[in-house]
């Protein structure tokens, strides 16, 4: 009986250590969250929330709690942002850039002579040339700008005159889709005209072409291809409008540059002058070659092939006479500053027509032919490059 007792009394001791330790669990589970659950009834979640069984194990006791809250993680994403962080992260992948460059040179040449048994005259010449690129490269596509502005004059001492000797005012727009890729869409637009009156020496009273007489706009679409890490590029455009201007009335009526003559248009006995008109549409294909090469760093070389034909020619054997404007550089750089400039351009055009004097049996005959225009020039230029 005693030992009975003593196991009772034993039994009661551990099972009030026990009941002590489960209250004072019990306890810190309510108020001091060890193990940060919440019961339902201390916490009000306004997320959604899944609601399961669990247990806590703590010493030999088990504590089971019906309803452990925890939240979930709700992610809203809305459209409108989404977009704006993925073109925002295209962006950053493909940044808008702009750049602006050029050059302008001055080419100067001087001789003089006195006395001189070989014979010659004195002169002194030069040309100032111009040239800038703006290029905007964006996310979908391409933009450049190029433009060159060259004038040259020629003054002889003999008789005090003048020559011009160059003369170009030329402006090309270019828009390509951005694809990264060695065949693009390209649309263009070039304009090319000249500054003051033309004149063939050594006849300087009448004018051969002015301002705007001949002017040529061209608009373009195609599809260019890139070759040899884009030092090549080739320009296609199976369909391409060329429009030439003579606002000089005198040339226009002249039938200057393929614009129709003026005319006098006689009807029964009386006369009325009909003045030639002072714009040409042209349709046809066009093709761009262009292509650098940079040999050493002091030794650079472009070449750049324009053709061009009319589909619409009044004469259907004319209709594939191709007009070529092919031009041709090289830049050697002595100094940072000086340099000698090889340049050779060449130009045939079905609409330029040149007097020409023939012998016809025994007799002088003039006659209006087009010929293949040449022209080269050499010369050691001031050199000053710019760009941002």
């Amino acid at each position: 009986m005693k030992i009975f007792l003593l196991k009772m009394t034993r039994f009661k001791a551990i099972s009030g250590r026990m009941s002590t330790v489960s209250l004072w669990l019990f306890w810190m589970l309510l108020f001091c969250n060890p193990l940060k659950v919440k019961a339902q009834d201390t916490i009000a979640v306004s997320p959604e929330y899944f609601i399961t069984a669990d247990t806590i194990r703590s010493f030999d006791t088990i504590l089971k709690i019906d309803t452990i809250i925890r939240p979930k993680l709700v992610v809203r994403i809305d459209t409108v942002m989404l977009n704006a962080a993925v073109d925002s992260a295209a962006d950053m992948k493909h940044p808008m850039t702009s750049d602006f460059s050029g050059s302008v040179g001055l080419t100067v040449n001087q001789l003089a002579i006195t006395h001189w048994a070989a014979g010659g005259e004195s002169n002194a010449s030069g040309k100032i040339t111009a040239d800038f690129k703006y290029s905007l490269n964006k996310k979908k596509f391409n933009y450049v700008t190029t433009g060159l502005l060259s004038y040259g004059l020629s003054s002889y001492a003999k008789n005090k005159r003048v020559e011009k000797t160059e003369d170009r005012c030329e402006i090309s727009m270019t828009m390509s889709n951005n694809n990264n890729k060695n065949v693009t869409f390209t649309s263009m637009a070039t304009l090319k005209t000249q500054f003051s009156n033309g004149y063939a020496y050594p006849n300087d009273s009448v004018p051969i072409s002015d301002f705007f007489a001949p002017g040529y706009l061209t608009l373009s679409v195609g599809y260019t291809y890139t070759l040899f890490n884009k030092s090549l590029s080739i320009f296609v455009s199976p369909v391409s409008g060329k429009m030439t201007f003579v606002m000089n009335q005198t040339l226009a009526d002249q039938g200057a540059f393929g614009v129709e003559a003026g005319y006098w248009n006689i009807v029964e006995g009386d006369s009325t002058w009909v003045p030639g008109k002072n714009f040409l549409s042209e349709i046809g294909i066009n093709i761009l070659v262009k292509y650098a090469k940079e040999f050493t760093p002091n030794i650079k070389m472009f070449t750049t092939l324009n053709c061009h034909n009319n589909y619409l020619d009044q004469n259907r054997s004319n209709r594939w006479n191709i007009d070529i404007d092919w031009e041709t550089g090289l830049t050697m750089f002595i100094s940072k500053r000086i340099s000698t400039i090889l340049n050779v351009h060449l130009m045939y055009d079905d609409n330029v027509k040149f007097s020409v004097t023939e012998i016809e049996d025994g007799i002088e005959v003039t006659k209006q032919r087009p010929l293949i225009q040449f022209k080269e020039s050499l010369g050691i230029t001031i050199l000053y490059k710019f760009a941002t």
